[in-house]
């Protein structure tokens, strides 16, 4: 391997773990993700196979050109390792950080090490999480981890986080700073009581809610939508 795809692995290590950090506000989950990032060796094989298709992608494009077929196909190869490694592979490493934050924050709380309040609030965002991605959960068989569901009252309420998208690279990437907004549990579940599925057509529904922020409503662009029990 080059200097050059040695440095690639790094920084893109390093830019994946801190950008996948700043999703969260408790400092010991943030903590928690960035090192598990920046530490995983199968997202750095990952990104050393990257690496290595860009410059297969770029020595092609100088022999043949854009248009070439193989060109394409190793272009196609390219984009699909890139969006596994960013998406697939990071979501399961912020999946097992939450579970080490929820299965040994009270060793963490014992030792003194941490402060308790602030490792209850990153337990408590960490089975959030979770709970938003139990897609990921079972893949890891982390379901024991996800708090059940409230019972649906009428006065229950649900969370909606809007997220604006846009195209970047053949991927739909986020776009502007995501929205909040609050909604009765009766208007983002189903008869069962259970939340839609995030990013689902009923989910996206409710965009045009009327508890929904202006920039939601007015936005024209893809997007997407997650929901969580308040």
């Amino acid at each position: 391997m080059t200097a050059a795809e040695t440095t690639f692995r790094a920084e893109k290590q390093a830019d994946l773990a801190r950008r996948a950090a700043r999703e969260f506000d408790s400092i010991p989950l943030r903590k928690q993700v960035r090192d598990d990032i920046q530490d995983d060796p199968q997202l750095g094989h990952l990104l050393d196979a990257v690496a290595h298709l860009r410059c297969a992608v770029h020595e092609r494009e100088q022999e043949t050109g854009t248009e070439s077929m193989l060109y394409r196909e190793l272009e196609t190869a390219q984009n699909g390792v890139t969006g596994y490694a960013e998406d697939s592979r990071i979501s399961e490493i912020i999946a097992q950080a939450c579970a080490t934050v929820i299965e040994d924050g009270a060793e963490w709380g014992r030792s003194d090490s941490l402060d308790q309040e602030h490792i209850d609030e990153a337990v408590t965002e960490a089975r959030q999480w979770l709970s938003q991605h139990t897609d990921i959960a079972g893949r890891l068989d982390l379901l024991d981890l996800v708090p059940d569901p409230p019972e649906c009252d009428g006065s229950s309420r649900v969370r909606v986080t809007f997220i604006p998208q846009t195209w970047h690279k053949g991927r739909l990437v986020p776009a502007e700073k995501r929205e909040h907004f609050v909604v009765p549990a009766e208007d983002a579940t189903d008869e069962s009581g259970s939340l839609y599925d995030d990013g689902s057509c009923k989910a996206k529904q409710l965009w045009a809610h009327d508890n929904a922020p202006e920039q939601a409503r007015d936005w024209e662009g893809p997007f997407t939508v997650t929901l969580d029990w308040v």
